[in-house]
């Protein structure tokens, strides 16, 4: 009887201590992951361009943490603005804020709930209308008569409501005049509907004791490969790995409860030019999403360009092939939306064009600058890149290089300028002078390229095996082009290569204009597009 009755009252008890139990471990947990996720939302730093512009800006009774870059230009050219997806933050852009902020203005978002913004506990602020609604804030406040919302995932969602709401708002401007969305999400499958309702109805313990697990493996988890593909760095790996940890559960139970999936409807009402992108191993949003966008928006719309597949990338397309991506948004932005003010070589060219080349300030950069490459390509004679020859320095004049260079059996000058040396001096030697001008700042055009191969390898055929020495001014950029050009179409090196051998060549920074490095991939090794 005694017994009976104190099984009745341990029974109970052990089962409240082991929830008790359960529970303060669950605190402790949560504890730990918060002080873990406060370090994880802090700035990379391998981020110079975000840790100097970050700002914290009250929105709609939030704060919010943004990357806001004005432009020397103001109101000639577009303001950028950058949307995250779920468990994302303002970071994963980081490649395309660096490359456009040369150009235009920027405006990248960390959302409600992520990277560094607040993260309050009612659930109205992580409808997928309040986020709306906090862009809208954002961009009364940071006024542009040109956008362009660049978006990834679920912010793609955000992006396209964003749409919609300005189109139909009778007191707001719409001044979107471009659209890009990367890794977009066109409808919700059965399977994703089940998870979702499976969510609202686990614990939170639950489902991080479910997340904790899914990370196993670190930075080749599960967690981490559903988002990148096999072929993704450590690096960037353990930045997803980061991110994913930083990324807080009850915020994601918060927003899938307010979800506002875009109907056919909200995609075709978007009539500015939209540029679709997938990776081509995307596991969550593949790239048959940006197909059926494409499919729904083609008839109401005729500037939708047919969706880019960026092949050996995952869901964080921007990230993994930013080579590939930032070319063909800048393309698409410039080429295709009439956007010219942004074009890197147009304003290069006008901040140049009073310019003296030889100025004082040219002339020291000049000096600073190392005189030649180390050898350059597979073939018996090798490329050296140069800075141009002066007439008068003793290290490199005519004079000096026939006498420290007797490999080199011809030079080639790519600069439109009358150089500041003698050609004459190089007449009956055993170097052979020619012009073959280009436009400073400029990529060489495919009938530049095709000239250059013709010549160098008609040189080799006279001469084989000397060197060919190159230059424009400094032997950095133009140079660069047309030896990474000849190197990829004449002895097989895959963009990336050609790139990393020259940079090896001639440091520090090999071709330094980055609009020079994308127009090779998109001139080589250009992404799939889907045929009209």
């Amino acid at each position: 009887m005694v017994s009976h009755a104190i099984s009745r009252w341990t029974q109970p008890t052990a089962v409240l201590s082991t929830v008790l139990a359960l529970y303060l471990g669950y605190k402790a947990l949560r504890l730990l992951g918060n002080q873990r996720r406060q370090r994880a939302i802090e700035p990379s730093p391998a981020s110079p361009v975000l840790v100097s512009h970050f700002q914290f800006v009250k929105v709609n009774g939030k704060q919010l943490r943004i990357v806001h870059i004005p432009h020397a230009l103001g109101s000639k050219v577009p303001l950028l603005v950058f949307i995250h997806g779920v468990g994302g933050q303002l970071e994963q852009f980081e490649k395309q804020i660096e490359y456009f902020s040369l150009s235009t203005h920027i405006l990248a978002i960390d959302l409600c709930g992520y990277g560094a913004s607040d993260v309050p506990e009612s659930f109205d602020n992580y409808t997928t209308s309040a986020y709306v609604e906090d862009v809208v804030t954002l961009l009364q406040r940071y006024k542009s008569e040109d956008t362009v919302v660049i978006c990834h995932s679920y912010g793609c969602t955000i992006g396209t409501h964003l749409y919609s709401r300005l189109a139909a708002s009778e007191t707001l401007n719409n001044s979107i005049k471009a659209m890009v969305m990367i890794g977009p999400k066109a409808v919700i499958t059965e399977h994703e509907r089940k998870g979702r309702a499976q969510l609202a109805k686990t614990p939170d313990w639950v489902v991080d004791f479910a997340r904790k697990l899914d990370r196993m493996g670190g930075i080749h988890s599960k967690s981490v490969n559903r988002l990148l593909h096999a072929s993704a760095g450590d690096d960037l790996r353990r930045k997803q790995l980061r991110w994913n940890k930083a990324s807080r559960t009850f915020v994601l139970r918060r927003l899938m409860a307010g979800l506002q999936w875009p109907s056919p409807d909200h995609f075709q009402r978007i009539q500015c030019p939209l540029l679709l992108m997938s990776g081509e191993h995307d596991q969550v949003c593949p790239a048959v999403n940006a197909e059926q966008i494409y499919a729904w928006c083609r008839a109401n719309n005729d500037r939708i360009q047919s969706p880019f597949i960026i092949p050996n990338a995952g869901h964080q397309t921007m990230l993994e092939k930013w080579e590939h991506v930032t070319p063909i948004i800048s393309s698409f932005l410039i080429k295709d939306c009439g956007m010219t003010t942004m074009d890197p070589a147009w304003q290069i060219t006008k901040k140049c064009q009073k310019e003296n080349k030889w100025s004082l300030k040219n002339t020291e950069k000049w000096m600073n600058t190392p005189i030649m490459s180390s050898p350059l390509g597979r073939g018996p004679g090798k490329f050296r890149a140069m800075k141009v020859l002066r007439q008068t320095d003793p290290e490199h004049s005519p004079s000096a290089f026939l006498a420290k260079h007797p490999e080199v059996g011809f030079i080639v000058d790519m600069s439109k300028d009358e150089p500041p040396y003698r050609t004459t001096d190089f007449e009956a030697t055993s170097i052979t002078y020619t012009k073959l001008p280009t436009v400073s700042k400029i990529p060489p055009s495919k009938a530049d390229v095709e000239r250059f191969i013709a010549h160098c390898n008609a040189c080799w055929k006279e001469k084989p095996g000397v060197d060919i020495a190159v230059h424009c001014h400094y032997g950095f950029n133009r140079t660069g082009f047309m030896l990474c050009s000849y190197l990829i179409q004449e002895q097989g090196y895959s963009v990336a290569e050609a790139l990393h051998h020259f940079e090896l060549a001639r440091p520090p920074r090999g071709i330094r204009h980055d609009h020079f490095k994308g127009e090779l991939y998109l001139r080589y090794e250009p992404p799939k597009q889907l045929k009209a």
